[in-house]
């Protein structure tokens, strides 16, 4: 029997299953893909990411983002820029980032399985039960960290149906040298699509080119993709177009059961106004093995902490994000305005994706200037 299994390998599952793994007890590491594998992703690795990240990664980092444009799609077609003295991001492959993470598990000493689906969970009293395609697994914990449509989440009764926004994402060439020109910038564009925005982020050969919505329907979201795509000069109809979920974060849910903890977007902590997700997949993951190590040296399986540890640490500050969020793309024009003629605010929100400002705190200044404007707030508590 193991101690703890892990269902994902993903940064949050792989970040768990190495942190147990260093602590000595025996892990199983599920992975339903062979590794490596394509995860559509913007893959950018935040300056709050590093935080919870213990391993050389510029390995595999294709560039290093301190420029950032923003425009207004209808608004004003120039874009006002932030330029960071420091770096904002450090964008990577999803599938080289999140190798290099699983095989730092496999080398700290979890058991590594890849191209071995999970078909069914049972949570017992004493262990949970884990059938795969290949075999039958025990374990005193498991954890689900294997994405917003999870296993582990469906078959225990963690999962919240219709939390998610959609996202679509190509891996482009750029016209002529044009790459070149985005080298250590990204491109970020709102106004369309509504509650939403589109992106370019430059890789090493291609642009990762997105666009992403956090309403659940959106009727003519890919003809404004189409629309994006073809002021960059790429057809998408040419591209391998991916479409993904984001499980949006700052919602009242169950993060755990009895034996069973879910960590990144099995847990739905995905930010809700910038769509990041990489941070809080780490971060939980952290948590998840830490509450995993503490139950199976207590012998308390509740993982009740675990719960108190995530809506503190994690979840109060999506829903300070929520918050802003309903604000932000509620009022494009007065953002556009306030981007343009407030550096701060713009500054502000960098440092938040810096990991040098909280949410809470940008959530502060917001309100401040919402009531000096004499704008309705839509919850200004």
């Amino acid at each position: 029997m193991y101690h703890c299994i892990v269902v994902g390998a993903g940064p949050a599952g792989s970040a768990a299953a190495a942190r147990l793994a260093q602590a000595g007890v025996r892990v199983l590491l599920l992975e339903k893909h062979i590794l490596p594998r394509y995860k559509a992703c913007a893959g950018a690795v935040s300056g709050r990411a590093l935080n919870w990240l213990n391993l050389d990664f510029l390995p595999v980092v294709e560039d290093v983002i301190s420029r950032v444009k923003v425009q207004w799609a209808k608004g004003d077609p120039q874009p006002v820029e932030y330029v960071s003295a420091s770096p904002i991001a450090y964008l990577v492959m999803r599938s080289s980032f999140d190798n290099l993470l699983a095989q730092q598990a496999a080398a700290a000493g979890a058991e590594l399985h890849d191209g071995e689906t999970v078909k069914s969970i049972q949570v017992t009293e004493d262990f949970v039960e884990v059938r795969s395609a290949q075999s039958v697994y025990q374990a005193k914990v498991i954890i689900g960290a294997d994405g917003a449509c999870g296993v582990v989440a469906k078959q225990t009764g963690l999962y919240v149906p219709r939390a998610s926004g959609i996202a679509l994402e190509i891996e482009a060439e750029l016209p002529g040298d044009e790459l070149r020109n985005w080298r250590s910038t990204v491109l970020v564009s709102y106004g369309i699509p509504q509650h939403g925005y589109a992106w370019l982020f430059p890789k090493a050969q291609t642009a990762s080119i997105g666009m992403g919505t956090f309403m659940t329907r959106r009727r003519g979201f890919l003809a404004e993709f189409a629309e994006f795509t073809a002021s960059l000069g790429v057809d998408v109809e040419q591209q391998d177009l991916k479409a993904h979920p984001i499980p949006l974060g700052g919602r009242d849910r169950r993060f755990c059961r009895p034996r069973v903890l879910l960590a990144g977007d099995a847990a739905g902590l995905t930010d809700p106004l910038s769509g990041e997700g990489i941070a809080h997949a780490l971060h939980s993951g952290s948590l998840a093995a830490n509450h995993a190590l503490a139950a199976l040296e207590s012998g308390d399986f509740s993982m009740a902490a675990y719960q108190t540890a995530i809506e503190e640490e994690i979840n109060s500050q999506l829903k300070a994000a929520g918050r802003l969020a309903a604000i932000f793309y509620a009022y494009p024009k007065f953002f556009s305005h306030l981007f343009t003629t407030r550096h701060e605010v713009l500054q502000w929100y960098f440092e938040l994706v810096q990991g040098q400002r909280e949410y809470r705190d940008v959530w502060d200044l917001v309100k401040k200037l919402l009531a000096a404007r004499k704008v309705p707030s839509l919850n200004t508590h």
